[in-house]
């Protein structure tokens, strides 16, 4: 596995470590030659080319504040890849590039606030892949690029106040296209890029310029003191310009993701710490605060045509500035927007996360995932909570790439017999397959036909999983491309899920390095349902159940549960109800009077007057009992 290296940059006044970050992934198919830019706060991805050669116009906005991203209403002119675009805080300007052999001279302003798009006037020459493009105060500069007959070096200035190209100096050393450029101070730099072909042999250069807007003139400065390179991405910061991966002088893949510092006050390049993972052609970049923020590209060494995005913070000069917010930074220079007014618990696998939060203040109450019913069998006193989603988003183990086999599973253990619900995939098309669990003999004891569409997919499983260990969860089938973590970190095994569930491993002879396909696990443990019969006036009532499962029996007509008489005077076990020849003993009715009371029929209903013909049952006030016709 390729490991990744640190390199510790110093500055004269504040050093710190530059670390990448992985910020997650865009909600759209990855993609190289994307147009992007930024305002003070959000980040654009628009357009491109995909993976099958198709032309996009998407627009996705990502808030750096939230690191959430929203797809907005597609770009009006035609799709297109190799176009590209500068804004300042309020406005982009995007153009160029091509569209099935079409290369469109079409110029458009974005209002960034209002998500509304503006057509300007087109561009009057040659329309062209790739070229430099560069914001200078009002003024934008296009030049050099190519088109199906061959490289340019032409320049152009585009006035935004008066909405008009007009053509300028030539760029005379070596007509070239996809070139590195930006602007430090309101000053264009362009260098590098790809030339024209010379005896067979494909010209990437290494040199780099200075143009001077007010003399339109060319100054050459210092060639670029590493390998020559071409389609990479570029950005400027604080004085600064930076150079990130791309190809080098053979139009293959740099050995990195190679980030380069240039400081124009000394005409000099400091190597950076480059980006994980291997170099990437035609990716994009912006800037927010003081950070760069990395995405898209297609990366040879993997196959992968990416939609993620990665974060690098450039100083330290950004902060809160405000005295009144929890984190006020009294070092920060430039107030980016992190201000926090809200403590709580910001851990979202407690109970009590609380979503705007944003300092914690150690009030968080962990997740136990059990049954809460004090009735159920499998009742647990410290469980809070009985289905949750748990465990690793696929943005969250380190940078990866799509995988294209069912030949590895991950491996893990059961605590207690538990539910997976539910389990994320992120697929790069939409196909069928199937995914399978396997116990520790490799059985297949659980399988589920699913169809996943390209992106992000909650895919229902409802599989219960007794206690146990060394169980594998993985693909059986078509693999079509699913998102697999190919740089995990140390020590990240095993990865506990609420104690109840842990992941232990994969099954490659790296057994640590990979995190394969299936991310944010809904788990539940249900809570046992005690059955039996609920009915209190039955004779078998389980005053403990709480499902009735149909078994309730009940005693006879005038008999108790255990098969007693109710009533029973006499206590010759003949019910009163039924007793209806004697109800005392014998040698008890002469000491009685006898005080005909009712009179009733066979059916009990009671009669005032005796009909002749008629059976009734004499009833009287010693108990007595006879029956009577009267003829």
């Amino acid at each position: 596995m390729k490991k990744l290296l640190l390199i510790f940059i110093f500055f004269p006044i504040v050093s710190f470590a530059q670390n990448w970050e992985f910020m997650g992934y865009y909600p759209s198919e990855g993609r190289h030659h994307p147009v992007t830019f930024s305002s003070d706060k959000f980040g654009y991805v628009i357009a491109g080319q995909n993976a099958d050669g198709q032309y996009l116009n998407d627009v996705l906005r990502y808030d750096s504040q939230n690191n959430i991203w929203e797809q907005l209403s597609n770009f009006p002119g035609l799709a297109r890849g190799y176009a590209y675009g500068v804004s300042d805080s309020l406005f982009a300007y995007i153009g160029f590039g091509s569209n099935n052999s079409l290369y469109p001279t079409d110029w458009w302003r974005y209002d960034m606030i209002n998500d509304v798009w503006y057509e300007l006037a087109s561009f009057p020459d040659i329309g062209r892949n790739h070229p430099a493009m560069i914001l200078s105060d009002n003024k934008i500069f296009v030049g050099m690029g190519s088109d199906d007959d061959g490289n340019m070096s032409d320049w152009w200035e585009y006035d935004i106040l008066v909405d008009q190209w007009n053509e300028k100096t030539e760029f005379t050393f070596g007509a070239r296209h996809h070139p590195f450029y930006f602007s430090i101070d309101n000053i264009p730099f362009v260098g590098f890029g790809h030339g024209d072909t010379q005896n067979d042999n494909i010209q990437i250069y290494n040199d780099f310029y200075r143009y001077n807007i007010d003399s339109e003139s060319w100054t050459q400065l210092n060639d670029f003191p590493s390998e020559a390179r071409v389609a990479g991405t570029q950005f400027s910061y604080n004085g600064k310009g930076y150079v990130m991966s791309g190809d080098g002088d053979d139009h293959g893949p740099l050995d990195s993701g190679e980030v380069w510092e240039y400081d124009p006050d000394s005409d000099s390049w400091t190597a950076l710490v480059s980006h994980p993972g291997g170099a990437r052609w035609a990716p994009g970049s912006f800037v927010i605060d003081c950070s760069v923020y990395l995405t898209s590209g297609f990366e040879s060494q993997s196959d992968t045509y990416y939609n993620d995005l990665l974060k690098l913070q450039l100083s330290q000069d950004c902060g809160c500035t405000d005295d009144t917010a929890f984190n006020y930074d009294l070092q920060a220079l430039i107030n980016d927007n992190s201000c926090c007014y809200v403590s709580g618990c910001t851990n979202p696998n407690s109970i009590n996360f609380d979503i705007l939060a944003c300092l914690d203040d150690a009030s968080c109450i962990p997740y136990v995932l059990g049954c809460n019913d004090i009735e159920s069998d499998n009742y647990n006193p410290l469980a809070n909570i009985s289905t949750v989603f748990t465990g690793p988003d696929y943005n969250e183990l380190g940078s990866g790439g799509f995988h294209y086999n069912d030949e590895w599973d991950m491996v893990f253990n059961c605590n207690e017999s538990v539910t997976i619900k539910t389990i994320d995939l992120y697929s790069e098309s939409s196909f069928s397959t199937q995914i399978e669990v396997l116990d520790i003999n490799n059985n297949q004891i659980h399988f589920a036909n699913i169809s996943l569409q390209s992106g992000l997919n909650q895919i229902s499983l409802d599989f219960l999983i007794p206690q146990g260990n060394n169980y594998k969860i993985g693909i059986n089938g078509d693999n079509q491309g699913l998102y697999r973590n190919s740089s995990v970190v140390s020590n990240i095994f095993p990865i506990n899920l609420l104690n109840v569930l842990e992941i232990t491993s994969n099954t490659t002879d790296n057994p640590l390095d990979y995190f394969y396909y299936f991310y944010n696990w809904q788990l539940e443990i249900a809570c046992n349902n005690l059955i039996g019969c609920i009915d209190e006036t039955a004779c078998n009532y389980n005053n403990l159940a709480n499902e009735d499962d149909g078994s309730c029996s009940y005693a006879q007509e005038f008999f108790d549960c255990d098969g007693n008489c109710i009533n029973d005077i006499d206590n010759d076990e003949e019910c009163d109800e039924v007793d209806y020849d004697d109800a005392v003993g014998v040698d008890e009715i002469g000491g009685r009077s006898n005080q005909l009371i009712r009179m009733i029929d066979v059916l009990g209903r009671e009669y005032k007057e005796h009909k002749l013909g008629t059976l009734l049952f004499y009833i009287y006030d010693n108990g007595k009992t006879e029956s009577k016709v009267i003829h």
